[in-house]
């Protein structure tokens, strides 16, 4: 069997830890302490992959040959929180995650409205990984 490492790959940092920030402008490409580019790898790559895929919108990056890379989240942005709202946020995310081919699944997906802003949907998923015996925890705030 490959190596995690060799299963998950490496790439640039481009998320920093906590929250996912908006990143519709330009990359901040996370530097390390001794300021050159940090990389993602293993499990941190698979988490930055799956945020990424959660914020980019299906479609976007066609022209550069992944026309199903992405999640149609955005479609839901000026809709009510409500329920219907909170689980088509759950099946668009699902949808999106497991097209990744690190992902063999996601063993379970909640929707909550974070306390004090009511556009906020917090997604919680957990998500099994193609090598690892535990799910993966991942966690993403969806603007509406």
């Amino acid at each position: 069997m490959k190596a995690r490492a060799e299963l998950f790959g490496n790439d640039l940092r481009v998320l920093r830890e906590g929250p996912v920030e908006d990143v519709a402008g330009d990359l901040d490409l996370i530097r390390n302490i001794r300021g050159d580019l940090d990389k993602a790898s293993g499990n941190d790559n698979v988490v930055q992959a799956l945020l990424l895929r959660l914020l980019v919108r299906k479609g976007e990056l066609e022209r550069l040959g992944w026309p199903d890379y992405g999640s149609r989240l955005h479609e839901l942005i000026g809709e009510p929180n409500n329920t219907r709202t909170q689980v088509k946020l759950m099946a668009f995310a699902r949808a999106a995650v497991e097209r990744d081919p690190r992902v063999l699944e996601v063993v379970a997906i909640q929707a909550r409205v974070l306390p004090g802003a009511r556009n906020v949907i917090r997604l919680e998923m957990e998500v099994q990984l193609i090598v690892e015996q535990s799910p993966l925890n991942l966690v993403f705030d969806a603007v509406l």
